[in-house]
């Protein structure tokens, strides 16, 4: 009988480590990432050289392959914000007329945004395509009709944050 209990116990001692290949932790996401959209849009005045929110964080680690859905939510819910306020220095640039340098530099920050957001989703099986989407769309609404200047900054910005972001 004892030689039964002592086997019932030590079975499944070995068979736990092969019981699964995680351990069970979720990768948190930087703190930083979860601040005000204010905070974004400083960091991202460094474009098209490499933007860190803290100096230490780039955006694309505020996406992480297994980021809890809330933590997800609210990087989304900043991104967003953050490309709706650039995007709306171009929106009202006056189409046409000679871009302002602040404009231009507007529309190269949401690039880079977009851009460094695609190259942190591009590892984490889809999770974050939506969320990119959502930015995407918010960054480039009203970039066709911002002049050949501003689009020009846009495209350098999204491969800047492609590249370093």
């Amino acid at each position: 009988m004892r030689r039964s209990v002592a086997l019932a116990l030590v079975v499944p001692a070995l068979l736990l480590p092969l019981a699964g290949c995680s351990d069970g932790r979720k990768i948190p996401t930087p703190p930083v990432c979860l601040t005000a959209p204010g905070d974004w849009l400083t960091a991202l005045d460094a474009a098209p050289d490499q933007v860190a929110i803290d100096d230490n964080t780039l955006i694309s680690s505020c996406l992480p392959k297994d980021q809890v859905p809330a933590q997800q939510e609210e990087v989304g819910r900043t991104a967003v914000e953050v490309a709706t306020q650039l995007a709306a220095f171009y929106k009202t640039s006056g189409g046409g007329q000679k871009p302002l340098p602040s404009v231009e530099k507007a529309a190269l920050m949401a690039g880079y945004l977009v851009g460094a957001l695609e190259k942190g989703a591009a590892e984490t099986q889809g999770i974050h395509s939506t969320l990119v989407n959502r930015v995407e769309a918010a960054a480039t609404n009203g970039l066709d009709r911002a002049g050949r200047q501003v689009q020009a900054a846009y495209d350098k910005g999204r491969e800047a944050g492609l590249e370093s972001g």
